[in-house]
């Protein structure tokens, strides 16, 4: 009978002493891509296999924090959150007994996770090869960046930014047939990109057809309303006619547009210096020659400002 009553005493004990065997310490560390600890972060530790667990912990000014897991047999999600930075999710389980698992979590900001992809982007099939090309060209090697762009369209024939390139070169190559029919194919993927509208409407101009013009410049006309070159030549229209009044506010408004816009400034100069506003006159004319200094005006403006 004393035997009977001291078996379920020994079978109290064991429960206890096998949970107490399933304990585990978990000691983690914030930081960020820099391995600065981030003290502001925040420690949400919750369980798959456990629906009512969660663990709420704020991290020390060292970025550390330390927990003991009463059931380390299973595993547990780490969520970490900071302001300013991206959350991550990460699954660990603890180590049973006196071991302690040592964690470091490693957070980004936003914008390295926006570099980041796009660092990614620019490496991917086809817009590798258009940033390649341009690359080349821009180091003169035009043939070969002609080639590494037709590759990428090759692979992925939607950048319409490779067929404005190729447009662009043929354009410059006194190519108008070539030059339309690869800003026709821009468009097709970008129906209102302004650099195709604008080379179509050169091109069809080069190539006597007037109606294709008028019409890749009304669309380019309602893609870029803001457009200084539309403003400025507007306003030629008027100093064509002898009219200062009607394109002096054009010139203006051009250049509340882009203030460095030669052409603009030069014409409204001019018309400062015919109204008799020379102190005007002087500081737009100078300004020309400033951002401008090899345009085609630029002689005349240097002989108007001697006598300024």
């Amino acid at each position: 009978m004393k035997r009977a009553r001291f078996l379920p005493a020994v079978l109290l004990l064991l429960p206890s002493l096998v949970f107490a065997q399933a304990q585990g310490r978990v000691k983690g560390v914030v930081k960020n891509s820099k391995g600065v600890p981030i003290t502001t972060a925040t420690v949400v530790i919750t369980c798959p296999e456990i629906s009512n667990y969660r663990k709420d912990i704020k991290v020390d000014d060292k970025g550390s924090f330390a927990t003991l897991i009463v059931d380390a047999t299973k595993q547990y999600l780490f969520r970490i959150e900071a302001p300013g930075y991206q959350t991550i999710e990460q699954l660990h389980k603890p180590l049973i007994g006196a071991q302690t698992l040592s964690v470091e979590f490693v957070l980004q900001t936003f914008e390295e996770l926006q570099a980041q992809a796009q660092g990614e982007v620019l490496e991917s099939p086809g817009i590798k090869e258009l940033r390649e090309g341009n690359e080349l060209i821009q180091a003169g090697k035009i043939a070969e960046g002609r080639a590494k762009i037709q590759q990428g369209l090759a692979i992925k024939p939607d950048l319409y930014l490779g067929w404005a390139e190729l447009a662009n070169l043929d354009a410059k190559d006194g190519k108008p047939a070539d030059a339309l029919a690869n800003a026709k194919k821009c468009l097709e993927y970008k129906a209102n990109f302004p650099v195709c509208l604008a080379i179509a409407a050169n091109a069809a101009l080069e190539l006597g057809d007037r109606r294709a013009h008028e019409s890749y410049m009304a669309a380019y006309k309602l893609a870029n309303p803001s457009d200084p070159a539309l403003l400025f030549n507007e306003a030629v229209e008027h100093l064509n006619k002898g009219d200062d009044a009607a394109a002096k506010p054009l010139l203006e408004e051009a250049l509340a547009e882009n203030g460095n816009f030669g052409p603009a400034l030069f014409q409204l100069g001019m018309i400062y210096l015919r109204e008799g506003n020379n102190a005007k006159a002087r500081e737009l004319l100078e300004k020309f020659l400033r951002v401008a200094p090899d345009h085609a005006d630029a002689e005349v403006a240097k002989e108007m400002l001697k006598y300024l």
